[in-house]
């Protein structure tokens, strides 16, 4: 090792030995550091005494005064909008102990720049862990993959992060992300030239959607991709933004696992060398890209296809591959299309008593007419019927047999 690779190491190695040796001690929570400026009372509540450590650990690392360095852990931005409050201790920790970014007792391998950087930590802001703490809290938004999954790029990841987090922190260093997430857990990959950035483990495709709302241009117009936490990571910002209190921390839901039975089955088309095949790699493609909402259902798919006017031959390609659905799961739920309107006109009735005939208008398949129901809702003369009024369509759909006419659905014929 070098004499300015023993230089460098000396602050990591001596933070570590003294969490150790305080701990031991006792001195961690009472605040006997010679030298330090007067702290705290020893009377406090543990959670004092665990953002003392914080602060005198972040302190030992970056050289930041003790009042500063307790002023940054008792931040608000700082006290964890999706999860508990970040220890400080952990963050120094990792630099040591982690086996792809600490240097385990030899030489640091981590810096601002990224993996291999030989120059020191660039501290000296006054926000340096409030902008940890925050970054934490942006990874944190994010599903964890595998290590084998792990694919974005923490170079660009902190260019997204940097964008979703301003005006509270609006540059983070490739380092300082790698950092954050080292602290967290989530896989962290060499890339295959070996360089500064790695690979980390968080959705790809919840990654692609922020990236995309934060990015300034077309915003995501389908959100099935949207990460659970970033309404509340959002708004918790926004309150200390404003200065007001923020609401307590996200809770995230229970799963909730939804059949999806057409999108599972017109995904597995895309290898066709047809126009049912077309149809299903433009899907994916607008699945991936945030511009189409997945498909629950046949009418699902043929209601967003029909809101963008398709082309004939696009539409005639989609009653193809929707009519092959059927075919394949004949217990589907069969089409229905958007209502439009529906009136409702009160009648004096015939000697019976007072009723009212109501209308009720859904667009047809193709777009360019009508499906109409109409019921006569009067004493003595109820009559119920649903009909399609398009030349187009009657020839292409039919009613599935065996339901009301409130009920009714549409089959290819």
């Amino acid at each position: 090792m070098t004499a300015a690779e023993d230089k460098r190491c000396t602050p990591v190695k001596l933070v570590s030995s003294l969490l150790r040796v305080l701990s031991q001690s006792g001195l961690a929570s009472v605040g006997c550091e010679p030298g330090s400026e007067i702290e705290m009372s020893s009377s406090r509540n543990n959670s004092d005494r665990a953002s003392q450590q914080d602060a005198r650990a972040w302190k030992a690392l970056t050289g930041t005064k003790y009042t500063a360095s307790l002023r940054q852990v008792e931040s608000p931005l700082a006290q964890g909008f999706l999860g508990d409050r970040f220890s400080a201790r952990t963050l120094v920790a990792v630099l040591d102990d982690h086996p792809v970014v600490g240097s385990r007792g030899g030489a640091p391998v981590l810096g601002d720049n990224g993996m291999h950087d030989t120059d020191p930590w660039r501290f000296g802001t006054k926000t340096d862990l409030v902008d940890l703490a925050l970054v934490i809290e942006a990874l944190r938004l994010f599903t964890p993959t595998t290590e084998a999954e792990a694919g974005v790029n923490s170079y660009r990841f902190k260019h997204t992060v940097e964008k979703l987090l301003a005006p509270h922190c609006s540059y983070v260093t490739n380092g300082r992300l790698i950092w954050a997430a080292a602290a967290l857990g989530l896989p962290l990959v060499e890339t295959e030239s070996g360089g500064p950035n790695l690979l980390i483990g968080i959705s790809q495709v919840e990654h692609d959607y922020v990236r995309q709302l934060v990015d300034g241009g077309t915003p995501p117009t389908a959100h099935h991709h949207r990460p659970g936490g970033l309404d509340h990571l959002q708004d918790s910002l926004a309150r200390c933004l404003a200065g007001t209190p923020v609401g307590p921390r996200w809770v995230p839901p229970a799963p909730v696992v939804v059949a999806t039975p057409f999108h599972d089955w017109l995904t597995t088309q895309t290898d066709r060398n047809d126009l049912v095949g077309d149809i299903a790699r433009d899907y994916v493609g607008g699945i991936e890209h945030n511009i189409k909402s997945i498909s629950v259902s046949a009418g699902d798919f043929l209601k967003g296809l029909v809101a963008v006017w398709p082309a004939p031959e696009v539409y005639d390609a989609a009653v193809s591959a929707i009519a092959e659905w059927f075919v394949a799961s004949p217990h589907a739920e069969p089409v229905r299309t958007k209502a439009l309107s529906r009136t409702s006109e009160e009648v004096p009735g015939w000697g019976a008593g007072a009723g009212d005939m109501e209308r009720i208008v859904f667009a047809c398949p193709c777009g360019e007419g009508e499906v109409v129901e109409e019921h006569d809702n009067i004493p003595g003369f109820r009559e119920h019927s649903v009909n399609l009024w398009c030349g187009r369509c009657r020839g292409e759909w039919d009613f599935a047999p065996g339901r009301s006419v409130r009920d009714w659905g549409l089959v290819p014929v």
